[in-house]
């Protein structure tokens, strides 16, 4: 497959997961049948039973309408009650009354802009902290690095930062994860290092994410389907164990190419021998890059450092997406963000366009719905996805041209650089 029709099938992929997470954005489901013959007491035909009240302020304008016709009807809000309960639900009273019945089996929704109401009645202060904790989840990261080469106190840190903001950026803006290969090429041409090396020690970076997220989906999952406060699916459980018993298998795996490397290149060559020469030498480099990165495993300091510095990135980035909880007014707790970002690293493993747009939106509201929030989840999630981007971004760029380099200088020298491990 040619990587334009990849990038194009990411692309669709996102711009479909977008859509489904953007187009009800302004409606409000009407639960239970409304408008004539139904209502409390005698404002039978002014009463609107909906899913949530929290968007409406008494005097808002606002229109009703179904399938069952193409015209809508155009109110305004007298009265809002709140009912805490599971048996009834709450409602709005509303004038002039309405004309006519609408019925939950023809989708009836109150039409509202939602979206631009919950961005004026943002506390924007709470972005500071927010971007604050986002910043320093960087940083550490960068100084996580430092561990996964086997003279890592000599690894300077100005360099790994730097490194890391042009490939976190490159990730948001280019297809196929092209920052990680230009994280690999920056800190090489900054430290003078193999690519191929720096390229091992990201992809072992990725399997301690990897299993760091494991750890805690699993958990979690033990935790809220203990407690019976969030009806979790069965597919969302069974997932847990599978991507566990995938983790521990790649782990062995990886583990086995740095204590036995002689027999595990042996019987990889002898499974690639059927490939033609091509393939199979691609897939021999990229295993020895692997076997570099490996070298982390030879210092148990430093695998307890790299994955308690790991646990310290999640719970940080917990606490600056819980930040824009309290931005937003969404009753929330640090446990839950912390459950949505590792939803969330699940996810942006789909394909998608450059920055996870759509990918990023649609699960994010999804996690958040199962986790039974009430409240603007469609603003919740602009914000998370505009904090993990545009901070990277704007930090990328910087460093970019401090560095004299452009992304038309990465995009002509990376493959070239990848081709030549030790150039």
């Amino acid at each position: 497959m040619s990587k334009t029709i990849k990038i194009t099938i990411g692309i669709l992929i996102s711009a479909l997961l977008f859509y489904l997470f953007i187009k009800d954005v302004n409606k409000i489901e009407i639960v239970s049948d409304s408008g004539q013959g139904h209502g409390v007491g005698v404002e039978m035909h002014s009463t609107i039973f909906v899913a949530g009240v929290g968007d409406f302020e008494v005097g808002d304008e606002i229109e009703i309408g179904d399938d069952s016709s193409p015209e809508r009807e155009t109110v305004h809000i007298l009265r809002i009650q709140n009912v805490i309960s599971d048996d009834a639900p709450s409602f709005i009273v509303v004038d002039p009354p309405l004309r006519r019945e609408y019925r939950v089996t023809a989708h009836a929704n109150v039409f509202f802009p939602r979206l631009q109401r919950a961005l004026v009645r943002t506390n924007y202060w709470w972005l500071l902290p927010s971007l604050l904790f986002t910043l320093l989840g960087l940083i550490i990261r960068a100084y996580r690095w430092r561990f996964f080469f086997p003279e890592h106190r000599k690894m300077r840190l100005n360099s790994l930062w730097v490194s890391v903001c042009i490939g976190y950026m490159a990730n948001n803006i280019l297809p196929f994860r092209m920052g990680e290969i230009i994280r690999a090429w920056i800190l090489g041409k900054k430290e003078n290092r193999s690519i191929s090396e720096s390229f091992g020690t990201i992809v072992m970076e990725r399997v301690f994410d990897i299993l760091s997220i494991l750890i805690l989906f699993v958990a979690f999952i033990f935790y809220f389907g203990s407690s019976g406060d969030v009806v979790l699916p069965t597919w969302l459980k069974q997932g847990a164990w599978v991507l566990s018993a995938i983790s521990v298998l790649a782990l062995i795996f990886l583990v086995s190419l740095r204590v036995w490397t002689d027999r595990s290149l042996k019987l990889i060559k002898l499974v690639l021998g059927p490939l033609p020469e091509k393939i199979s030498s691609s897939i021999l480099r990229l295993v020895e890059s692997f076997i570099q990165g490996l070298s982390i495993f030879s210092s148990f300091s430093a695998i307890f450092s790299a994955f308690a510095l790991s646990m310290v990135i999640w719970l940080d980035l917990s606490i600056a997406y819980y930040c824009l909880f309290l931005a937003v007014g969404i009753p929330s707790s640090v446990l839950i963000s912390m459950f949505l970002i590792v939803g969330l690293a699940f996810a942006v493993s789909i394909p998608s366009a450059p920055g996870f747009i759509g990918t990023f939106h649609f699960v994010g509201k999804e996690i958040l719905q199962i986790m039974g929030l009430d409240g603007n989840l469609e603003a919740y999630v602009l914000f998370a996805h505009a904090m993990a981007y545009i901070p990277v971004v704007v930090l990328g760029f910087i460093y970019l041209s401090l560095e004299n380099l452009s992304l038309n200088d990465l995009r002509k020298s990376i493959p070239t650089n990848l081709s030549d491990p030790d150039r």
